[in-house]
C-alpha cells in the first residue's frame, strides 16, 4: 500500500524507494527514520494505562507503528518488523491501552472515535508492509486484535448512526477513510475487509464536497491538515487498484494547496481563525504528494520550505518518504501567485501581504467574512495584522484544550474575544447552530498598491440593522479598517482590537504595541457621537475555567483595546502602521483633511471623503473603497 512490491507502470515500486534514498533529500528523510526506529527500539513499547488517548500520544504511538513497519519493508530485517509487531499487539492489552478511544468521546457515549481512525490507518499500512516477514500466527493476532479492539467498535458505530459517521468534517476522513485502508490492506484476511472499503467509498467521495471553488476548506485553517487522510485514501486506492483507479480527487486539491498557501503566517504559522491555536505550525508533510500527483513546482516549495516546522507528532515520515518526488523541482510564489487574494466560499477568507518573504514580510493582513462549517468561533468580519514575522494585531485561537460542551461560554469562542463589533448588552444573539453570515461584496488586489475589501455582516447583526466592514491594506505597512454600523435603535456598541501585548494609548486614541522588536501604531478615531477608550485584558472565570476533562486552564490574561458607545449610529476608523526594529516609530496624526503617518517610504496619508475611503503613498498611488460596495 502507497508502494508496489514489484514494478508497475505510474506506481513507485520498492526498488525505487531503495534507490532513490541513496541520494539527496529522499536519503535524508530514510536516515531521519531509521535513526529515529534505532533509537525507538530500544525504548519501551509506548503504553496509555490511565493516560488519555489524546491525538499527541495516539500520532507519536502510530508514527512509531509506521515507521518500523516501513524500515522493515525497505530493508527486509525482521528486527524491525519485532518493533512495529511489538507495538502493535500492546494495543491488544486491555491492562497497558483499557481503550482506544478518548475519555471526552467516551464520555460523549461514542462507540469508536478519532483515536480508532488513526490506528486503523497505522496497523492497516503496517500489517501491509510487514506482511513477507510475518509468520501466520502473528498475522491471526493482529488480525484477532484489530477486530476485537477496533472494527467491531467502528460497525457498532455505524449500527447506532453515530451523527459524525456522515458529517462533513474531519471525522469523516480520519475514522472511515483510516478503516478503508484497514479494510485495504486486510483484504481477504478478515470477513468484514470489503465492507469497510465499500462503506467509505461513497463516503469519501461525498466529502470532496467540502472544498469550495477556489479550494477553500470547510473548516478551520488548522483542521484542514485533515486533508491527508484524503490524500493517502485515494493513493491507497490507486496502489490497492495496481494503477488502475487513478486519483482523480486529488485534482481538487490544486486550489486547496493554494488556500493553503495563504494560510500560512511567516515564519511557521498558521492562521488562527475557527478552532485553533496561535502558535499551530503548518502541517504540510503530505503536500508533497499533491505537488508530485499534480506536477506542481510551487507545492513542492511550500512543502520543502515549512515541512520542518511540522510538530513531530502530526508529521508522518514514513507518508512522506514514500510520496516525496525528487523529480519536481521547487517554484517559490514571489512572480507567480499575486501577493493578495480572497476566497469567497467557505469562511470567506481575504488576504493581502506586502511579500512572499517566507520568513519576514513587512506586514500581511488577513480577515474573514463568515464562519466555518465546522470548528468555529462568533468571529464574522474579523482582521489581524502580523508584522516582520510577529503577532500584532491577534486572534486568541481557542483555549489551551478543549472546554466543556457549552463553549459559547468562553471567551475565545464569543464575539468579544474577537476583533468584531459587538452590538447590545449580550453576545449575539444567534444559537451554535443558525448560520447567518457575512458576506465578501467586494475585493481588490494589487502586487504593486495592496489589497482592498468589503464584509456586508448585516445578515450576521440582524434585527433591522445594517453593518459594514471596509479593510485597506496599502503597501508595504499600512492597513485601514473602517467600521459602520446603523441601528434601528440606541444600543450599546464595542469594537476590540486584541493585540499581543498590552497597548500604550493616550487620550486621543492613539496606541502603540511592541513585540519582539516590531512596533504597531495604532489610532481609534470614532466619527460620529460620544465614545471612550479602555485597555483591558480577558479572564477565565469559574465554572469557564476548566477543560472538559475538569482540568483547570492557564490565565493568559490576553490584552486588548476597546472603543465603547451608546447610540444607533456607529463609525470609526481604525489606522495600523508597522515598523520594524530599526526603523523610527511614528504616530499617527489628525488634520484638517484626514490622517497621516510618516513611514520609512514617505507619508501616508488616509482621506474620508463622502463616501469614498483612501489610502494614498507619497508617490501619489492609492486604494479606495466607495460606499457603492455596500
Amino acid at each position: 500500500m502507497l508502494v508496489s512490491a514489484k514494478p508497475a507502470a505510474g506506481l513507485r515500486s520498492v526498488e525505487d524507494v531503495r534507490r532513490d534514498i541513496q541520494h539527496g533529500r529522499s536519503a535524508e528523510l530514510w536516515q531521519a527514520i531509521v535513526d529515529k526506529v534505532d533509537k525507538e527500539t530500544q525504548e519501551p513499547v509506548i503504553v496509555a494505562r490511565q493516560r488519555n488517548r489524546t491525538y499527541s500520544l495516539v500520532a507519536t504511538t502510530c508514527n512509531r507503528i509506521k515507521d518500523a513497519a516501513l524500515v522493515a519493508l525497505i530493508t527486509g530485517e525482521r528486527r524491525y518488523a519485532d518493533a512495529a509487531l511489538a507495538q502493535i499487539e500492546v494495543l491488544f492489552d486491555e491492562r497497558e491501552w483499557p481503550d482506544w478511544a478518548d475519555k471526552a468521546h467516551l464520555n460523549a457515549g461514542l462507540n469508536s472515535d478519532l483515536r480508532h481512525g488513526q490506528f486503523a490507518r497505522a496497523v492497516g499500512l503496517a500489517y501491509d508492509w510487514i506482511y513477507p516477514l510475518l509468520g501466520p500466527d502473528e498475522r491471526a493476532r493482529i488480525v484477532a486484535g484489530v477486530d476485537r479492539c477496533a472494527i467491531q467498535r467502528f460497525k457498532a458505530s455505524v449500527a447506532a448512526e453515530e451523527t459524525w459517521i456522515r458529517r462533513q468534517s474531519n471525522w469523516k476522513t480520519s475514522v472511515v477513510g483510516g478503516f478503508a485502508i484497514l479494510g485495504m490492506a486486510l483484504g481477504d484476511d478478515h470477513p468484514d475487509a470489503e465492507w469497510l472499503r465499500e462503506f467509505a467509498d461513497p463516503l469519501m467521495d461525498k466529502y470532496m464536497e467540502v472544498f469550495g471553488p477556489q479550494g477553500e476548506f470547510n473548516e478551520s485553517p488548522q483542521y484542514a491538515s485533515s486533508t491527508c487522510n484524503v490524500v493517502d485514501h485515494y493513493l491507497a486506492k490507486y496502489y490497492m487498484s495496481g494503477g488502475q483507479e487513478r486519483p482523480v480527487q486529488l485534482e481538487q486539491l490544486r486550489d486547496f494547496s493554494r488556500w493553503f498557501l495563504y494560510c500560512i503566517l511567516p515564519p511557521d504559522r498558521m492562521i488562527a481563525f475557527g478552532d485553533g491555536h496561535t502558535s499551530g505550525a503548518p502541517n504540510v508533510s503530505y503536500f508533497c504528494a499533491v505537488a508530485s500527483a499534480l506536477r506542481d513546482p510551487v507545492t513542492q516549495w511550500m512543502y520543502l520550505r515549512y515541512v520542518e516546522h511540522s510538530r513531530s507528532d502530526t508529521r508522518r515520515r514514513a507518508q512522506e518518504l514514500l510520496y516525496y518526488d525528487s523529480t519536481l523541482k521547487p517554484q517559490p510564489p514571489t512572480g507567480r501567485l499575486p501577493l493578495g487574494r480572497s476566497f469567497p466560499a467557505q469562511a470567506g477568507i481575504a488576504t493581502s501581504r506586502s511579500s512572499w518573504d517566507p520568513e519576514r514580510p513587512i506586514s500581511i493582513v488577513y480577515s474573514k467574512a463568515r464562519t466555518e462549517d465546522v470548528h468555529r468561533h462568533d468571529d464574522w468580519g474579523q482582521v489581524c495584522i502580523d508584522g516582520f514575522g510577529q503577532r500584532l494585531v491577534v486572534d486568541l485561537g481557542s483555549p489551551p484544550v478543549y472546554p466543556r460542551t457549552d463553549k459559547q461560554q468562553y471567551y475565545n469562542y464569543q464575539q468579544c474575544g474577537h476583533n468584531v463589533l459587538v452590538l447590545g448588552d449580550d453576545e449575539l444573539d444567534v444559537t451554535w447552530r443558525e448560520w447567518r453570515q457575512g458576506r465578501l461584496v467586494d475585493a481588490q488586489f494589487d502586487d504593486s498598491r495592496g489589497g482592498a475589501w468589503t464584509f456586508d455582516l448585516s445578515e450576521v447583526y440582524g434585527k433591522g440593522r445594517t453593518v459594514r466592514r471596509q479593510v485597506i491594506h496599502l503597501l508595504p505597512r499600512v492597513v485601514v479598517v473602517l467600521d459602520e454600523a446603523t441601528l434601528p435603535t440606541s444600543e450599546r456598541i464595542r469594537l476590540r482590537w486584541h493585540t499581543s501585548s498590552p497597548a500604550r494609548a493616550d487620550a486621543q486614541g492613539r496606541f502603540t504595541v511592541t513585540q519582539r522588536g516590531v512596533t504597531l501604531a495604532g489610532s481609534i478615531n470614532n466619527l460620529v457621537g460620544k465614545t471612550k477608550i479602555i485597555v483591558d485584558r480577558h479572564e477565565y472565570l469559574p465554572p469557564y475555567d476548566k477543560g472538559r476533562l475538569g482540568n483547570p486552564y492557564p490565565q493568559r490574561h490576553e490584552p486588548f483595546i476597546e472603543t465603547q458607545a451608546r447610540s444607533d449610529r456607529f463609525r470609526t476608523l481604525s489606522l495600523f502602521c508597522v515598523t520594524g526594529l530599526e526603523e523610527t516609530v511614528e504616530a499617527w496624526q489628525q488634520e484638517d483633511d484626514g490622517w497621516r503617518i510618516q513611514t520609512p517610504e514617505g507619508i501616508v496619508e488616509v482621506v474620508l471623503n463622502e463616501g469614498e475611503l483612501i489610502a494614498r503613498r507619497a508617490d501619489g498611488s492609492q486604494l479606495s473603497l466607495s460606499d457603492h460596495n455596500k
